[in-house]
Parts: structure tokens; sequence; C-alpha cells
């Protein structure tokens, strides 16, 4: 009885992962579609906020992520400046399936490794660049490893 549940528990996880995954994967194209004439980039503009809003909603809707969000203190804004500034700083890329700023804010070990940034950015002496430019390589490099668990 015990063993059904667990079976049915981990079934569920991973079922929930891989709908997260593919929401993630729309997501990612719609922030990474890039505008060639001025209509199209005026469109592209509307659907990349459109796609930022479906992230942050992604997030906070997840019970492991917003439980981390919670432990940090982070807030909406929070995601939202965190996710600007990979942009800024280079993590605004593909890298092995993943849009890595957008990924950076949906597993647990890179969510809690830039909410961790983040904080410690507040304290820190330096300019933005100089803080997420390393945190950017690091995840850019991160995901294109295919790596798993902590940073």
């Amino acid at each position: 009885m015990l063993e059904a549940i667990l079976v049915m528990g981990l079934l569920s996880f991973l079922r929930e992962s891989r709908q997260r995954w593919v929401k993630l994967r729309q997501i990612g194209h719609a922030l990474a579609s890039p505008g060639v004439d001025a209509m199209s980039f005026i469109k592209g503009a509307s659907d990349r906020n459109t796609a930022e809003i479906q992230l942050l909603d992604l997030v906070e809707s997840d019970r492991t992520l917003h439980g981390i969000m919670q432990k940090h203190g982070a807030t909406r804004a929070d995601l939202q400046n965190i996710y600007t500034m990979l942009l800024r700083c280079g993590a605004g890329q593909w890298s092995r399936g993943h849009w890595v700023a957008a990924s950076a804010l949906c597993y647990g070990s890179t969510l809690e490794f830039v909410l961790t940034k983040l904080r410690e950015g507040e304290v820190a002496r330096g300019t933005p660049r100089e803080i997420w430019l390393p945190v950017a390589f690091r995840l850019v490099e991160y995901f294109g490893k295919g790596k798993v668990g902590r940073l």
C-alpha cells in the first residue's frame, strides 16, 4: 500500500515536471523570438511581454519554486529584476534546449542560486553588471553542460 502511494506520488511529480518543461519551452520560444522588421519587432515585444508574465506565473504557481521564493523573501518584482539582469548580462540565449534566463527561474537549484546572488548583490559593492555577468556565464555553462543539482 505504501509503495503504491509512493509510486503514484513519483508519477504525479514526473507528470507535473514534464508539463512545466513543455510550458517553459513554449515561453522560451516566445521570449527568444527576434523581430525582423518594425511591425514584427512591435508585435514581438508584445508577445515577449506576455511570455514574461506567463514565465512569472509559472514560477509562482509551482509549489516548490514558490517555497524557495518564500524562503528568500522574494517577490514577483525580484524575479522580473533577475530575469532582466540575466538578459542584459548574456543569459538571453539558448543553451542545450534552455532559454537560459527563463530556465534559471524554473528549476529549484538555479532559482536558489539566482535568489542567493540577488541578496548578495544587495549588500555587495559593484555595479549590477559586475555582479550578474559571472552569474549569467555560470548559468549558460550549467545548462550547456546538462548539469543537475546545485551550482
